[in-house]
């Protein structure tokens, strides 16, 4: 095991502290799950409340972020929209994981014609640009959260599978896995109790990096309509609602779904390049 894995995550969390853009990450992460989970005990309207007398209200102390062409408040929804857009990224994500972790061990372990069997099918899904390939297979199961979350999940297949492959490969030629061979350990427990517990730091990584990814994909579907059903409040969808309404100035209907999209997506990113950096043994 490598000496990160020995001493355990008190020292990756004591590296992560002394990254300054890594806590940056880490905060603007939580205030998004935090407010999400906070949403109906901080908002004063619900976010899909129509009230026409008060459609296209610029920001106020009555409607933080103001109003859309329906008269909802922008605030409520954006804080609900978190929950959506945010819980989609963790879910498709980890059927990311959940499946392309253990198909990259198998082929990675094992090798042969099971190896080129699964990297060939990872590799044409790779060949197509991410968003296209989402965009795909949401339209063919049809708009709705079940739709992204099954695109976005099966886009992020393929960086996992990459990734467990080549770790794999460069673990099971350690000397302690050709000992547990050598005195009948299962292939099982050992992809279980060796290989995966020593390729975790960078899947780690990966996940956290795959999650902003994942909030950009899903918002970009429901931009173009094959996401989130309205009325459900959605970063993406509020975005494709106000961009009609830019020319006429209510800037704000776009202004603050896309700052959400944004401050998400850096928070993941920064989070991501910080847990490398901790994790990383050699530094």
């Amino acid at each position: 095991m490598n000496n990160t894995t020995k001493r355990g995550f008190p020292l990756v969390w004591q590296r992560l502290l002394r990254n300054r853009m890594a806590l940056i990450g880490l905060l603007l992460v939580m205030i998004w799950i935090v407010l999400a989970i906070a949403a109906p005990f901080i908002t004063k309207y619900p976010p899909n409340e129509i009230r026409l007398e008060h459609k296209l209200l610029p920001p106020s102390a009555d409607h933080w972020f103001g109003t859309d062409n329906f008269g909802r408040d922008l605030f409520s929804r954006i804080v609900y929209g978190g929950q959506v857009t945010v819980w989609t990224g963790f879910v498709s994500i980890g059927i990311a994981f959940m499946i392309g972790v253990p198909l990259g061990a198998i082929a990675g372990y094992f090798g042969g014609v099971v190896s080129n069997v699964i990297m060939r099918i990872m590799d044409t899904l790779l060949a197509f640009p991410s968003l296209i390939l989402a965009m795909a297979i949401a339209a063919s199961i049809g708009p709705g959260l079940i739709g992204a979350l099954i695109a976005v999940g099966i886009v992020a297949i393929p960086e996992f599978a990459r990734l467990m492959y080549g770790q794999t490969i460069v673990i099971k030629e350690k000397e302690y896995i050709e000992a547990s061979r050598a005195i009948g350990v299962k292939h099982l427990s050992i992809l279980r109790g060796h290989i995966f517990i020593n390729a975790f730091p960078p899947l780690l990584v990966q996940v956290t990096l795959g999650l902003g990814s994942a909030v950009l994909i899903t918002s970009s579907l429901s931009f173009i309509g094959l996401g989130v059903k309205p009325p459900t409040a959605e970063w993406g969808s509020m975005i494709s609602y106000g961009r009609d309404y830019i020319i006429s100035g209510e800037w704000w209907m776009t202004l603050f779904p896309g700052l959400a999209i944004a401050t998400t997506i850096l928070g993941f990113n920064l989070l991501g390049d910080g847990l490398r950096d901790a994790l990383d043994s050699r530094r």
